[in-house]
């Protein structure tokens, strides 16, 4: 009994946080799904996907280099949108909350450029969450435009003509460059783990079903992904006792080629899930329902304007940024929780 408690907590708690922290083509994804797909063309949209993100000559990750995280990307454009609630308790001890976050932007591999904006809003038992977060950075500059708690910070770090940031600038360009990269990198990461976490061969075995829409410029391939698969990637240990616990667990899985070179251009996961276990002293119920997708880009279209407007950093007072940033961690500490 206590092993399989641990097991429903984790679970609840690793399912949160996998997904607690992206622009996308409007027709790439949007498409209707009847036909099913023949064994090859399922399987090509499949290798072309594994192949560009997790074959030789790319890998899962947004670190700048030689090697992209996309082979043949020059650049990431994402989105990202979730809800969910959680309520559990261990004897005295309880967590209640309810969290909804959005977030699109892009985001160029070689770190010249990027734009992300998000925003997050919740409660903790009985604390209020919410966060606005506009990140950039355009010909070398830096923009903040966050709101979190109340506390705004709108401001600019130029690493033009300086050779060295100060402090305070560093300390900028390093959160919107980790926040950027985070969001940017959700739902690359969740696509390369669900194409590796197990042989395409035993997925099959499993009941994977396919589906195609060619229209227009792409060939679109849907998965619709075995629970098992899920428990995998949740790091649910047991499969079997695992999967027990789940009253709700649709996972799909959307490989979009160009028509004309075949190479992989996008991916978009959709997952829905709820646990719900009772145990002695101990209750756990969690949901959630995330969507995410990403696509190649070449060039960052969507600077928001005047944002050349915003205050230098150095314009702000100490006692200004100690409030935002106290106010941020805060948060962020709270977030964590859900």
């Amino acid at each position: 009994m206590k092993k399989k408690l641990t097991a429903v907590l984790c679970a609840v708690l690793i399912a949160l946080l996998c997904v607690s922290l992206f622009a996308c083509k409007d027709d790439m994804f949007d498409a209707s799904f009847k036909e099913e797909a023949t064994a090859e063309q399922a399987k090509a949209a499949w290798d072309a996907a594994n192949e560009a993100i997790n074959g030789s000559s790319a890998r899962a990750s947004l670190a700048s280099g030689d090697e992209t995280p996309v082979e043949g990307w020059s650049g990431i454009g994402f989105e990202v949108s979730s809800t969910r609630t959680v309520d559990a308790s261990l004897g005295e001890d309880a967590l209640a909350a309810t969290g909804s976050m959005s977030a699109s932007g892009a985001l160029l591999f070689d770190m010249s450029g990027f734009s992300l904006n998000a925003s997050a809003d919740g409660s903790v038992n009985d604390k209020a969450i919410s966060a606005k977060i506009g990140a950039y950075l355009k010909d070398k500059v830096y923009y903040s435009d966050i709101t979190v708690g109340g506390v705004p910070l709108q401001a600019k770090a130029d690493m033009s003509n300086s050779g060295i940031l100060d402090v305070v600038n560093s300390a900028l360009s390093e959160m919107l460059t980790t926040l950027s990269s985070a969001f940017a990198g959700l739902g690359l990461d969740y696509t390369a783990s669900i194409l590796s976490a197990i042989p395409y061969e035993e997925l099959q075995e499993l009941g994977l079903k396919s589906y195609i829409n060619s229209s227009g410029d792409y060939d679109r391939v849907k998965f619709e992904l075995p629970v098992e698969l899920f428990a995998k990637l949740q790091g649910g240990g047991d499969d079997a006792d695992f999967i027990q616990t789940l009253a709700k667990a649709d996972l799909s899985l959307i490989i979009v080629t160009d028509k004309e070179t075949g190479n992989f251009s996008g991916a978009k996961v959709d997952l829905e899930y709820a646990f719900k276990a009772d145990i002695s002293d101990a209750a756990a119920g969690t949901g959630a329902k995330l969507s995410m997708a990403i696509n190649d880009v070449k060039q960052i279209d969507d600077y928001p304007s005047k944002m050349e407007d915003f205050k230098d950093l150095g314009d702000y007072s100490l006692n200004d940024l100690s409030n935002f940033f106290e106010e941020l961690i805060e948060n962020l500490g709270a977030l964590m929780e859900i």
